[in-house]
C-alpha cells in the first residue's frame, strides 16, 4: 500500500513559524525603505519651497512677509502667510490667481479642549474658498493625515528666528521686551528681508523648517501646550520646556491646519527651542498679542530630527541633539554669531 504523502501538522507548523520570522525581519525593513523615500520627497518639497523663495526674491528684489496684514472687519490672525505669496513660483498660479488679496484667508478652527482658540472664519459671499484647497508640496508624507475637515493643511514653516513674541512688528515692538526685535529671522510680520540683509550668511541663516500637523489630541510634539505668558527668552524656553505634554493643558490641537495663515500655529516657527521639543503660547499676558510669549519649535515625523531649508535654498538634516547656541545662531539673520557644528 503506498503512503498518503501531503505534510504532517509539524511540518506546517515548522513552515508557519518560519513564514512568521521572515515578515517580522521584513516589516522593519520596509518600513525604513518608506520613510526614507517620505525623508526624501520631505527634502525636495523643502528645496522646492526654498527656490521659489528665491525666485520670489530675484522677482521682487524682495523675500515676501512671513505674516500679512490684519483686514478690518476680520479677525486679527485671518491673514495671509509666507505660502500664498509663493504660489506662482512653487507651480500653483492658477490656485494664486483665484485668490482676493484684497479680503483675508478663510481659516479653520483651532480649538482645544479648554478655550475656543482662533474660532473658524470664513469670508462674506464665498470669497477665497480656495484658500482651503489642499497643495500637495506643502505636505510631509511622513506625517500621517490628521482628522479634519480643512483639506489645506500645512508641514512646513517660516523662520521668524528667536523672536519668542507672537505678534512682533517693527512699527509696535513688544512693551515687555523690546530688544525681540534685534533677534528677527527672515520670514516674520510684513517682513521685506533682502538677501543681503543677510549679513551672518545665507548658509548660516534658517529660512523654513517642518512642524507635525495636530491630530486632535495632546501630542507633544504637535499640539500647542500653555503656559504663563514670560518677558525673556530664555524664560521663554525653560517654562515652556519644564512642562509636562501628559498633564498640561492644549491651547490648540491643530497645529498646521492652514497653509494660507499666516500665524505661529499654522505657518511660522521660532528657533527659542531646539527641534522636536514642546510647543507653547503663553497666557496671562497684557497689551495685546505682540506681549504672548510663545515657544514653537521644529517638529517632524522623521527619526531623531528636522529638514531645514537654509537662506542659500541648500537643505540639511539637523539632529534633535544640536546644541542650543547653535540652533539660535541659525534663526537669526544679522547678529554675527559663530554657527558651531550641526
Amino acid at each position: 500500500m503506498k503512503r498518503r504523502q501531503g505534510f504532517t501538522l509539524i511540518e506546517l507548523l515548522v513552515v508557519i513559524a518560519i513564514i512568521a520570522i521572515l515578515i517580522a525581519l521584513l516589516v522593519p525593513a520596509v518600513q525604513k525603505v518608506r520613510e526614507a523615500a517620505a525623508r526624501t520627497q520631505c527634502t525636495n518639497n523643502l528645496k522646492q519651497i526654498a527656490l521659489g523663495l528665491h525666485n520670489y526674491h530675484d522677482t521682487n528684489k524682495t523675500l515676501p512677509f512671513g505674516k500679512g496684514p490684519m483686514y478690518m472687519g476680520a479677525p486679527m490672525y485671518a491673514r495671509w502667510s509666507v505660502h500664498s505669496q509663493i504660489l506662482p513660483f512653487v507651480e500653483q498660479d492658477p490656485l494664486f490667481r483665484g485668490l482676493d488679496f484684497n479680503y483675508p484667508p478663510n481659516t479653520p478652527g483651532m480649538a482645544g479642549p479648554v478655550i475656543n482658540f482662533m474660532p473658524a472664519y470664513t469670508n462674506p459671499g464665498g470669497r477665497n474658498a480656495q484658500s482651503s484647497m489642499p497643495v500637495p508640496i506643502f505636505l510631509c508624507p511622513s506625517d500621517p493625515a490628521p482628522i479634519s475637515g480643512w483639506l489645506g493643511q500645512n508641514n512646513y514653516v517660516g523662520c521668524v528666528g528667536t523672536m519668542f513674541m507672537c505678534d512682533n512688528t517693527e512699527s509696535a515692538p513688544s512693551t515687555v521686551d523690546p530688544s525681540d526685535l534685534k533677534r528677527a529671522g527672515v520670514l516674520y510680520y510684513l517682513s521685506k528681508v533682502r538677501l543681503t540683509d543677510i549679513t551672518d550668511g545665507t548658509s548660516n541663516t534658517a529660512l523654513f523648517s517642518e512642524h507635525l500637523r495636530g491630530g486632535g489630541v495632546a501630542n507633544s510634539r504637535s499640539a500647542m501646550f500653555i503656559m504663563q505668558t514670560q518677558s525673556t527668552l530664555d524664560a521663554t524656553y525653560a517654562t515652556c520646556s519644564s512642562l509636562n505634554p501628559q498633564t498640561a493643558t492644549p491651547l490648540s490641537y491643530w497645529q498646521g491646519g492652514s497653509w494660507a495663515m499666516g500665524e505661529m500655529c499654522c505657518t511660522q516657527y521660532n528657533h527659542v527651542s531646539t527641534p522636536n521639543t514642546t510647543t507653547c503660547a503663553g497666557l496671562g499676558f497684557s497689551g495685546g498679542m505682540k506681549n504672548m510669549a510663545m515657544q514653537q519649535p521644529a517638529t517632524s515625523g522623521h527619526a531623531l530630527g528636522v529638514n531645514l531649508a537654509l537662506s542659500d535654498a541648500s537643505v540639511r538634516y539637523v539632529t534633535n541633539a544640536v546644541s542650543l547656541t547653535t540652533w539660535r545662531a541659525l534663526g537669526t539673520r544679522q547678529l554675527g554669531e559663530v554657527v558651531g557644528d550641526y
